[in-house]
């Protein structure tokens, strides 16, 4: 693994490099786009599993921070849905130009995802695209967010009265949720008008309402679309006193196959 630091001068990106220790046939790299808030804590292990099994494969990925987030520069308020569009762009331009690649495809999980297909719209040729349980309407989601909050103020305040105080207003579980980007996640609706990739891979673990809808919508563009269904564990959820969510490594592995697959049916 190797740490990069990429983007603009003035707010750059952390990620880290993945490298393979034998190239695939036709080299091909992956840029994975986590989920927010605490989802990217809980699915940090699987999606660094993840990124080993595409090296092992013989694919470069790369995972990052959005901006705003995690390793990354800026204040937190510059994590809105547009800038993390353009920093999926830009993780893919510097896995392709750093590596000399012809070939980067996307995959996401929640809102990842969805930001992944709405980054996919301005890749051109992007050979494949995984949406991995994607937030594909962004009311409910953040009906969710907020109820979870409200779970997590009245868990505390049990043990800790002064919970209910100190709780911010723009926030769920500690990370900030100004009302800027909930506007966004309001509008937040997924069903692209264009083909955004070659070929798509859908993983429905029954948490969305519209998976089908949008492998509808996808396959009237011209994408190939596959499905997976099933609950594989659910990696970026946990009880709130319970342990670090699961790695599916049988999954991650059929990510791996799928996407190194290339055109073969």
């Amino acid at each position: 693994m190797i740490p990069a630091h990429f983007g603009s001068q003035g707010e750059s990106l952390y990620g880290v490099h993945h490298r393979p220790d034998r190239l695939a046939s036709g080299p091909m790299g992956v840029v994975l786009c986590p989920p927010a808030f605490h989802e990217a804590v809980n699915s940090h292990r699987a999606l660094r599993q993840l990124a080993d099994q595409f090296a092992r494969a013989g694919v470069h990925a790369l995972r990052f921070d959005y901006g705003g987030t995690g390793d990354s520069a800026g204040e937190a308020g510059r994590f809105r849905i547009g800038n993390c569009v353009r920093d999926v762009l830009a993780a893919s331009e510097e896995l392709r130009s750093a590596r000399g690649l012809a070939q980067v495809g996307l995959v996401g999980l929640r809102l990842g995802a969805s930001v992944a297909a709405l980054a996919a719209a301005e890749c051109p040729e992007l050979p494949f695209l995984v949406l991995w349980e994607p937030i594909t309407d962004g009311s409910p989601y953040l009906q969710e967010l907020r109820q979870m909050q409200r779970a997590w103020v009245d868990f505390e305040a049990q043990e800790r009265p002064a919970a209910r105080r100190l709780a911010g207003e723009h926030e769920v579980l500690g990370y900030p949720l100004p009302p800027e980007l909930g506007a966004d996640l309001e509008a937040l609706a997924l069903l692209p008008g264009v083909r955004i990739a070659a070929r798509t891979l859908l993983i429905d673990e029954g948490a969305g309402a519209r998976t089908e809808e949008l492998g509808r919508a996808l396959e009237r563009v011209g994408s190939r679309v596959e499905h997976r269904r099933g609950d594989h564990g659910r990696v970026w959820t946990r009880e709130l006193a319970g342990e670090q969510a699961p790695v599916p490594r049988a999954l991650l592995a059929e990510i791996v196959e799928w996407a190194s697959r290339g055109g073969a049916p």
